[in-house]
């Protein structure tokens, strides 16, 4: 919405949101510009209850008042209730509750499918974030190729600052980190895959590389506890379940190498995370990891520790790791706020050659 308003200025922008308040302070920091306005719902429509309702169905009444030329919903949903004279878009994410229903209630698999579902056949175009979801589209939900677009995320504002080496030294004191460190930091579940990183421990017992974990508190936590005194690596590995997002781009800066040796992802932002820091980073081969690292990671599968193994030993030459991290800042270029609302303006423009221009935008999160 920012990167939009700021380098589109002629149009006028809506965000519908449930909320808005100290708690979305991302929304606050994002639309302060005068082409922008926030609409949140109100009376009945405000209850918690009501929210799911309120993305089906109160926004589309809405878009009758407001007489949108665009609605870009912009995670795998448009309203149920839509404006005949509106032109609509959706970005969808991921499909990994149609590569991994045993993750979620099967109730809420067919909730998302449907909405996810109809809202890619009654838009008039799909952006997805990535090829592999792009692919998934086509494969899982018969989506026609020709009406995805795939347009990448970017990164945030925390990670487009400086670090200066005494904000490092307040963060490393304020969790305790160790002077080198294997950084992992993401949800904690099966998929992300770091029992993968503690089966390389496990085999490399000598290294004095231990492994910094951030990630809130889940029940698979237990699992991987398990594992850690299964494979004697007490006192190696480190779990951080309350890591403030102010602190997290120190984190990545003082880390050795972040490891990101998911499974599945969507895109796998942590890896832009992480390279925009200066730090090497080590993903998989499988789903959409090369798109997201480019030529500026080092891959394995995601079942092969000894590539693991390989792949940290390589960081530990100096020229190699430098010459890794000058590929990453090269590599985050393709992500820069401006090019990416470039690609979302050429898609709203080519959209709304089907319909009057009245230069009004909407998105909703």
């Amino acid at each position: 919405m920012k990167s939009l308003s700021e380098n589109h200025p002629s149009h006028h922008y809506y965000l519908y949101t449930p909320k808005k308040g100290p708690e979305t302070k991302e929304i606050s920091i994002s639309c302060q510009n005068a082409n922008q306005r926030t609409l949140v719902p109100t009376d009945l429509w405000k209850l918690p209850l009501m929210s799911s309702a309120w993305r089906s169905i109160y926004q589309g009444v809405k878009h009758f008042d407001h007489q949108l030329d665009i609605y870009h919903g912009l995670s795998n949903e448009i309203p149920l209730i839509r404006n005949p004279r509106t032109r609509y878009i959706v970005t969808v994410h991921d499909l990994i509750f149609c590569r991994y229903p045993e993750m979620l209630n099967p109730i809420d698999v067919q909730i998302y499918k449907s909405k996810m579902e109809r809202s890619c056949r009654q838009a008039h175009s799909v952006i997805a974030i990535s090829h592999q979801t792009k692919k998934d589209l086509v494969d899982f939900m018969g989506i026609d190729e020709s009406k995805i677009k795939v347009v990448y995320q970017g990164f945030h504002q925390n990670y487009k600052k400086e670090v200066s080496p005494l904000r490092m030294a307040e963060v490393k004191m304020k969790y305790q980190l160790p002077d080198k460190f294997l950084f992992f930091v993401s949800t904690i579940e099966k998929r992300k895959n770091v029992q993968l990183i503690l089966e390389a421990m496990k085999l490399r017992k000598d290294w004095n590389l231990p492994l910094v974990i951030v990630g809130k508190l889940t029940a698979y936590v237990k699992t991987l506890r398990s594992m850690v005194k299964e494979y004697g690596l007490e006192g190696r590995v480190h779990f951080l379940h309350k890591v403030s997002f102010e602190d997290l781009p120190a984190m990545y800066k003082l880390a050795h190498v972040f490891i990101y040796p998911s499974y599945f992802e969507g895109f796998g932002i942590p890896i832009i995370e992480a390279q925009s820091m200066g730090t090497p980073v080590i993903t998989s081969t499988s789903s959409c990891f090369k798109e997201a690292g480019g030529e500026a990671a080092l891959y394995g599968s995601p079942d092969d520790p000894e590539t693991l193994i390989a792949n940290i030993e390589a960081f530990s030459n100096p020229l190699f790791r430098q010459n890794f991290i000058a590929k990453g800042y090269q590599n985050i270029k393709r992500f820069d706020e401006s090019v990416i609302s470039q690609e979302l303006m050429e898609i709203y423009e080519e959209v709304l050659e089907t319909c009057p221009a009245r230069s009004v935008l909407a998105t909703t999160s």
